[in-house]
């Protein structure tokens, strides 16, 4: 597959609706919940952008690039480096050069990293449902793709959506958490209270809309989102969350809560950075390097 450039880390993937949608929204909270709910159950899983404008990596120099079956297409990444496996996990919308720096970083400190793009996400083809639908079961196997062609890691890397869903690969597999180091970047935990957040951060979503669209997202998605997530049961793993406190489609607040319910995490709280930014923060990128290699 060719290869494309790589888009600008800072754009948005979770982009807010313009005011007179919000408008709508908050109307059809008393007059139309049903109506709101069905377009929401679309809007979750259409991934940001369509294939023309999706987010789109390349390989660093001297990296090996592989192709991987994954749900029937093909899955595009590369293996760099020698050391230490690292797996780097994009979130919702992104694609490896979300994590290039950190990447980078790794690979100078000795680390062999291995990035991947998820189905229907940056050079990977279309997943079951197309080059524009996604859903989260959808990047759970992109994961255990990766962990059936490379191994149980030495650690994870990963941003927003991919915290969920490399975890839950990540169990799904068997993988000791005791001896694997997680670094989480703005991480979407999951269950009911982060699919409302996440919906909410681009139109208002009131209790009337969320009690419709949560059974037709489960339904479609083919799972329940109250056991889709981070905070229970809790994860054994050195983990170190970075999460900006201006965080919009992942409230800070979640952060902290997830660091309460794992015990053996360190929260690092940054400012002025908001969702994407923090990817590309030098202290960023030098503490999960720090981490990670436990220098």
């Amino acid at each position: 597959m060719a290869q494309k450039s790589t888009s600008s880390t800072k754009k948005s993937t979770t982009v807010r609706a313009p005011w007179h949608v919000r408008a709508a929204f908050t109307a059809a909270e008393r007059l139309a919940p049903g109506v709101a709910a069905n377009a929401l159950s679309r809007l979750w899983f259409k991934v940001p952008g369509g294939p023309e404008k999706r987010l789109r990596g390349k390989a660093p120099d001297g990296a090996e690039v592989f192709t991987l079956d994954c749900l029937g297409g093909e899955m595009w990444g590369y293996d760099w480096g020698e050391g230490p496996l690292v797996y780097l996990v994009h979130g919702w919308g992104g694609c490896t050069g979300d994590l290039d720096f950190i990447g980078a970083n790794l690979v100078a400190n000795g680390m062999r990293v291995v990035a991947f793009d998820a189905p229907s996400h940056g050079n990977s083809g279309p997943g079951p449902w197309g080059a524009r639908y996604v859903s989260g079961p959808h990047l759970i196997e992109a994961m255990r793709s990766a962990l059936d062609k490379f191994g149980a890691p030495h650690a994870v890397v990963a941003h927003s959506m991919g915290c969920l869903t490399s975890v839950i690969g990540m169990r799904e597999a068997g993988i000791d958490f005791a001896t694997t180091r997680l670094a989480l970047i703005a991480p979407f935990v999951g269950g009911t209270a982060g699919f409302r957040d996440t919906l909410s951060s681009v139109v208002p979503v009131g209790p009337r809309i969320l009690e419709r669209v949560v059974p037709l997202a489960e339904r479609r998605a083919e799972v329940e989102l109250s056991k889709v997530g981070l905070l229970d049961p809790p994860v054994e793993s050195p983990t170190l969350i970075v999460h900006d406190k201006g965080d919009r489609p992942n409230p800070f607040r979640n952060a902290e809560a997830l660091a309460a319910a794992w015990p053996n995490t360190e929260l690092m709280a940054t400012t002025g950075l908001g969702h994407r930014k923090v990817l590309v923060s030098p202290d960023t990128i030098r503490r999960v390097a720090e981490f990670v290699t436990g220098r």
